[in-house]
């Protein structure tokens, strides 16, 4: 029998009463083994869990999918390294997308998907097809919602709301994505991607 309690989630810390420990037997290893272990993101349709563990000087970016005996499905988890400054980009282009956004359909809702696009594409170096079938959307869709978050971002960057640390293990995944946006954009918005850009290369 299946352990319940996924209702009691909601963003912040995760501990094991809050989520089908039976379902997700590996992510309830991993804070099991870590003190601090945080979420950021919840699909409930899909079942979906976007969680941060945090372990000293190590980040890990977990999706963990919960398993569905009854249709057959094992849990799937996924973790990648990732430092501080990329998930202070996510979590803010997050938060962007949901407070610029208010007017679109709540079928894929930026703040919810976008995160997760953004990291497997930038971050994970997924190709969009599979994005899209890993999310159950079409490509145009997983495009769109990626295109959307990008120029979020890039607009972060430029206004000094993320910062851009040559140091940083995300520099490089930040100048593409102003260089995408330079590319992608036109007239005064291009302008000021292009001259911000260049300043940061001289």
């Amino acid at each position: 029998m299946l352990i319940t309690g996924e209702h009691k989630l909601a963003i912040g810390r995760l501990d094991l009463s809050s989520i089908n420990t039976g379902a997700r037997k590996r992510l309830a290893r991993k804070i099991v083994d870590v003190d601090n272990v945080y979420l950021l993101n919840l699909n409930r349709e899909k079942g979906i869990l976007l969680v941060l563990a945090v372990e000293g000087d190590t980040w890990k970016l977990i999706e963990d999918t919960a398993a569905d005996p009854q249709k057959g499905f094992s849990e799937i988890y996924r973790e990648s390294s990732i430092d501080r400054e990329g998930i202070e980009i996510i979590v803010r282009a997050a938060q962007s997308q949901l407070a610029r956004s208010p007017g679109r359909p709540a079928q894929y809702k930026d703040a919810q998907e976008g995160q997760e696009i953004f990291v497997a594409h930038i971050y994970e170096g997924k190709p969009i097809r599979q994005i899209a079938k890993e999310m159950h959307m079409s490509p145009s869709t997983v495009q769109k919602i990626l295109n959307r978050v990008r120029l979020h971002v890039a607009d972060d960057l430029v206004n000094g709301v993320l910062p851009l640390d040559p140091e940083s293990g995300t520099y490089a995944q930040s100048l593409e994505v102003l260089r995408w946006a330079v590319k992608n954009s036109t007239g005064e918005k291009q302008d000021k991607y292009r001259t911000f850009l260049h300043s940061v290369l001289m």
